[in-house]
């Protein structure tokens, strides 16, 4: 199945529908194959091996949720503003992000999320003690 939209805004709809679904094949079908990967407080990745085996390692997320808040384009690039929301071993976690998509043949050759890691990580469920 071809998973690329008209629309640069509609590949990036289409992304955030296969999150919600946690579709890890439909996540990493579009994705560009030189795609660059930036949490922007973390460290980046580039190369669609190295990115979908970092996405399909984090978590595991027992269910997503993108809530697109807003969403703007300008020829190949996408802007969103979004909240994520995962659930991990239990506990509830949020996080507000703005997300920028770059988009080439139809794919995320870049993408971009920008989100308060301090939250991120205090919100995130601690090991059991063993």
């Amino acid at each position: 199945m071809d998973l690329r939209s008209a629309t640069p805004v509609g590949t990036v709809r289409a992304f955030a529908d296969a999150w919600n679904r946690l579709d890890f094949d439909e996540i990493a079908g579009l994705l560009h194959p030189d795609i660059h990967y930036h949490n922007v407080p973390l460290t980046p990745l580039s190369g669609k091996a190295d990115v979908e085996a970092y996405l399909r390692s984090a978590g595991p997320f027992e269910s997503c949720r993108w809530t697109l808040l807003e969403i703007a384009a300008t020829d190949d690039r996408v802007l969103t503003e979004r909240v994520d929301e995962m659930v991990v071993r239990g506990t509830r976690v949020v996080l507000p992000v703005m997300g920028v998509f770059v988009i080439r043949d139809g794919l995320i050759s870049e993408w971009r999320d920008y989100f308060d890691l301090a939250s991120y990580r205090a919100q995130w469920p601690q090991e059991a003690p063993q």
